[in-house]
């Protein structure tokens, strides 16, 4: 996962100008973040900055690697269950609160684009084998959230698990890029390097 700090296209006022570096600069912080828990605090923060919905989740789309959802579903998510009760409060989220319709992307649309082990480009779309949790694989969610929660030893076990079912078969591809992501999820939180299957 490659991150980067962009500049923002500067405002047509003072006011806004400072409000949106502040969000630009919050989140490109929060994408160097090593640890999950600063990252997600300064999303927090930036959360309360940016000064609406539509600021948030474009400064935030600079960085498509950095939290494993889009960033309509990380908002969705995250305001709806942080207890912070500024950031509850904040423009962002409020938007999202006040929002009362439900997305009408219709399953055979959905689609996840994932590298295989070997850099090949593999579609995944909903199946009997592939489950999704809204519009990424259920398996993709999961290795994010082991990441939180176990850190680079469980990321790997997760990598070395996926990558020990790779074959000339399509489950075999799906395996192989539900193992790249996990590398690509334990480059991102700073784990050192470890060889396949290696201790």
């Amino acid at each position: 996962m490659v991150l980067g700090a962009t500049a923002c296209t500067a405002p047509t006022d003072g006011a806004s100008e400072s409000a949106t570096t502040g969000c630009a600069a919050t989140i490109a912080d929060a994408s160097q973040a090593r640890e999950t828990a600063a990252q997600v605090r300064l999303l927090d923060r930036a959360l309360t900055v940016c000064g609406s919905y539509d600021t948030f989740t474009a400064e935030l789309g600079r960085y498509p690697s950095m939290i494993g959802y889009d960033p309509a579903t990380y908002v969705a998510k995250r305001c709806t269950k942080v207890d912070d009760r500024q950031v509850r409060r904040s423009p962002t989220c409020r938007a999202v609160v006040a929002a009362t319709t439900v997305p009408t992307t219709a399953p055979s649309d959905i689609s996840f684009v994932g590298n295989t082990l070997d850099g090949r480009t593999v579609e995944l779309r909903p199946s009997a084998r592939v489950a999704f949790v809204g519009e990424y694989p259920a398996v993709i969610q999961q290795t994010v959230d082991i990441a939180a929660e176990s850190g680079c030893d469980g990321v790997f076990e997760q990598r070395d698990l996926w990558a020990s079912q790779v074959d000339d078969t399509p489950a075999g591809d799906e395996a192989s890029v539900y193992a790249e992501h996990a590398q690509n999820v334990a480059t991102f939180i700073g784990c050192d390097e470890r060889p396949l299957g290696g201790g």
